[in-house]
């Protein structure tokens, strides 16, 4: 199989958790640029760190990811497992069976105001999964923490946000938005995709993506855009939604 005829060097590659002990009610994904392409491995580099120190306890040997890309004017994804993680921001991993094609469909957006709160620290990004898991967990118990949430301009989409910062954006930072719908904030850990200064302001307008949210709230954000916009998102029957292809 010519892997690299697909994952080329210094292509943008998503990684979605497809192991078989990953938590089933949430949406755990990475973004990486391939080093090198293989028929027997593939490396990824990360703009950020995925671990602290000498052991990647998130990224262990044998997890396997879902593989999406562009290539060639169309959507491919493949199965592949982890072989190790040499560095804190590099990934090796095993492809696992054929490539197969897909037709990748838009989420749609909504520009709105809600309360939302931004957080952002030079953290790897397991510190900041371990932060959102404990956050999550907390704004669903019988008395959850009140946040400090201000009404910000946003434009939303099950998959991502874009924001105004008043400094110069991390690239990974946590999100809590309130939909206002009777239900604790959606919170998620979110990476940079890009950023450009703002036009009319001293700040910074900056895109990201959603790498770790619960299913749950992927839906709720969907059925609040599509309430809104009177846009309807359709999904359809695979290990995840089909934002998660």
């Amino acid at each position: 199989m010519y892997y690299d005829k697909y994952f080329g060097r210094g292509q943008k590659v998503f990684l979605i958790n497809i192991s078989d002990d990953r938590d089933q009610k949430a949406y755990n994904s990475i973004t990486g640029q391939v080093v090198s392409c293989l028929d027997d491995r593939l490396v990824l580099k990360t703009a950020y760190h995925l671990f602290s120190g000498d052991s990647p306890p998130g990224f262990c040997q044998g997890m396997q990811f879902k593989l999406t890309t562009e290539a060639l004017g169309m959507g491919v994804q493949l199965r592949a497992e982890l072989l190790h993680s040499p560095a804190p921001d590099s990934l090796i991993l095993k492809p696992l069976g054929d490539l197969s094609v897909y037709q990748r469909r838009q989420s749609p957006r909504l520009d709105t105001v809600l309360p939302v709160l931004h957080i952002t620290q030079k953290s790897s990004l397991e510190s900041f999964r371990k932060e959102w898991q404990r956050i999550a967990a907390d704004l669903h118990k019988p008395n959850p923490p009140r946040l400090k949430l201000q009404n910000t301009d946003l434009n939303l989409s099950m998959g991502g946000i874009r924001l105004s910062t008043a400094t110069e954006p991390a690239n990974l930072s946590l999100v809590m938005i309130d939909l206002k719908d009777g239900h604790p904030p959606v919170s998620t850990v979110a990476e940079l995709v890009w950023q450009a200064p703002s036009p009319d302001s001293n700040k910074f307008q900056a895109g990201h993506r959603f790498l770790d949210i619960l299913k749950e709230d992927q839906k709720r954000i969907s059925k609040f855009v599509e309430k809104t916009t009177g846009s309807r998102h359709r999904t359809v029957h695979h290990k995840e939604l089909l934002d998660s292809i």
